[in-house]
């Protein structure tokens, strides 16, 4: 069955390292989506809004309050995790601080432009006959390097002792 397994796209090494296995394109075309990301997260954009949400569904009041608060700093850790990126984008090893901060871009990548095709659980299949099948074929890939991420960052964990 070896014609069918995946492509790692993170192999874990030594060190807590992790070797990256993304084209050179892949990697451009990430840090171009995470660039993206940085620019439209402070605005008021729809396809934002599930990058800050409630806090406290049923206390409007409490609520605006939380997002004055929580809104600042989460736009701030995004931008870092961006530079990461753009940092990290040629780099053939990635620590687990610097895959994490990959992680987190790009998943919220995928909130954001699943927001924009207003993804839901259910939908699985992708139509190339559709007007948007170049985004939701983006989602799909962005998806699958998250799970790459995953796997990679779950493999490297150490075993839980047993007593």
């Amino acid at each position: 069955m070896a014609l069918f397994r995946r492509h790692r796209m993170f192999v874990p090494r030594s060190g807590g390292r992790f070797q990256v296995k993304l084209s050179a394109e892949a990697k451009r075309g990430i840090v171009a989506l995470a660039e993206e990301l940085e620019a439209i997260q402070s605005t008021d954009r729809p396809e934002v809004r599930r990058l800050f949400p409630t806090a406290y569904a049923d206390d409007a009041e409490r609520d605006a309050g939380y997002q004055v608060f929580a809104r600042d700093q989460l736009i701030e850790q995004r931008r870092e995790a961006v530079d990461i990126i753009r940092r990290t984008a040629d780099a053939e090893f990635l620590t687990v601080e610097e895959l994490s901060a990959w992680m987190g871009v790009l998943n919220d990548l995928r909130l954001v432009i699943g927001t924009m095709l207003d993804v839901s659980e259910d939908d699985h299949d992708i139509d190339l006959a559709s007007p948007d099948a170049d985004s939701q074929l983006l989602y799909r890939y962005l998806g699958e390097v998250v799970h790459g991420i995953v796997e990679a960052l779950t493999t490297a964990l150490p075993e839980p002792e047993t007593s």
